[in-house]
């Protein structure tokens, strides 16, 4: 990169970066995510140091729109989001094509905002190279990432704990990652009731 400083934007302004291939960092209720839409996807993985056939999860403005991307939405997937969304739980679905799909509903005032000015999902990982701890500020933003990326939008940080990640795809309910008061007990609870 050419040394220069992290542009921090608006949501509207980062919006419209997204959308010209961009890639940003922003602030979650959990980590800081590092972002793009489709046409930054690429960029996204080679600047996380990332093997580009992992999928990356979706942020979604709402559980309907999450839900409207996959292929089957199993009742236990319904329950999770009724209790936890917005928030920090990742679903892993089926796809029509016969892969999976991570979706998660974000709680946070600015990741919601720059959705909502986005008009449509966008892809997320934790701001941090492959392997690598997850920051919980901007501040503590790998440097490499930090110059890598194109623009930062501000907001409060989150807790730093990365979102639960439930893998409901091929009709099987597993844990993937705890988090969020979510752990296999609980899970168990809620396919039952």
């Amino acid at each position: 990169m050419d040394g220069r400083l992290l542009r921090t934007v608006a949501p509207r302004e980062a919006a419209e970066l997204l959308r010209g291939g961009g890639v940003g960092l922003v602030p979650t209720e959990t980590v800081v995510g590092l972002v793009a839409g489709e046409t930054g996807l690429d960029r996204l993985a080679g600047i996380k140091g990332r093997d580009p056939t992992k999928p990356i999860a979706l942020l979604c403005p709402s559980a309907e729109s999450a839900f409207g991307l996959a292929s089957r939405v199993p009742p236990v997937a319904e329950a999770l989001a009724r209790s936890l969304w917005p928030g920090p739980l990742t679903l892993v679905l089926d796809r029509e094509d016969g892969g999976t799909i991570g979706v998660r509903v974000p709680d946070h005032p600015t990741v919601r905002e720059l959705l909502a000015e986005y008009g449509s999902p966008l892809y997320a990982t934790s701001a941090n190279p492959a392997g690598g701890p997850a920051p919980a500020t901007l501040d503590g933003v790998d440097p490499v990432i930090r110059e890598s990326a194109d623009f930062a939008v501000a907001g409060e940080s989150g807790g730093g704990e990365a979102s639960a990640v439930v893998d409901l795809s091929g009709g099987r309910a597993r844990i993937l990652r705890p988090g969020a008061g979510l752990d296999e007990a609980t899970l168990s609870r809620m396919m039952e009731g």
